[in-house]
């Protein structure tokens, strides 16, 4: 997973920001551990399986999960995670939402463009469109904070 800081570059564009926090925010997703989830007893012996045949076409050169993601990565997840409320329009939540699911061996979304676009019933460009829109929005309800001077490192102590 990529190194990330916990506060937006203000000479960057905000909306485009706002995608990586959410991209990375699937990666951390995936990368939380599962164990722990049930209670204490109840298991399986049998191995792990494959729901999905398209789950198979990883590129990764091994079948090892992804790293546990770092007290930071979790941070930016917890925040990430408040955003998608702030989405009014359905179709664009559950846009963003799709795109949150990352198979946790591969790394690649489980709902690409195209399958986005297929589901929803447009092209996946508009697909991809409406991402970017629900990025814009998100930038838009989170521009007073995003900046703020006890967000940026040299003000942060003051």
């Amino acid at each position: 997973m990529s190194k990330m800081p916990l506060r937006f570059d203000p000479d960057r564009s905000l909306p485009e920001q706002v995608g990586e926090w959410l991209d990375e925010a699937a990666l951390t997703l995936a990368a939380l551990p599962a164990t722990g989830l049930r209670p204490a007893g109840a298991g399986s012996t049998w191995p792990d399986y494959v729901r999905d045949l398209e789950d198979l076409g990883w590129d990764r050169e091994s079948d090892d999960f992804m790293p546990r993601p770092t007290a930071a990565q979790v941070e930016r997840l917890d925040i990430v995670l408040t955003w998608v409320p702030m989405i009014e329009d359905r179709k664009l939540r559950v846009v963003v939402n799709m795109r949150l699911i990352v198979h946790r061996i591969s790394g690649r979304h489980k709902w690409e463009w195209r399958k986005i676009g297929t589901k929803l019933g447009a092209d996946h460009k508009t697909a991809q469109a409406w991402h970017q829109r629900a990025c814009a929005l998100i930038a838009k309800k989170i521009q007073p904070n995003a900046f703020s001077t006890s967000q940026i490192p040299q003000f942060a102590d003051m």
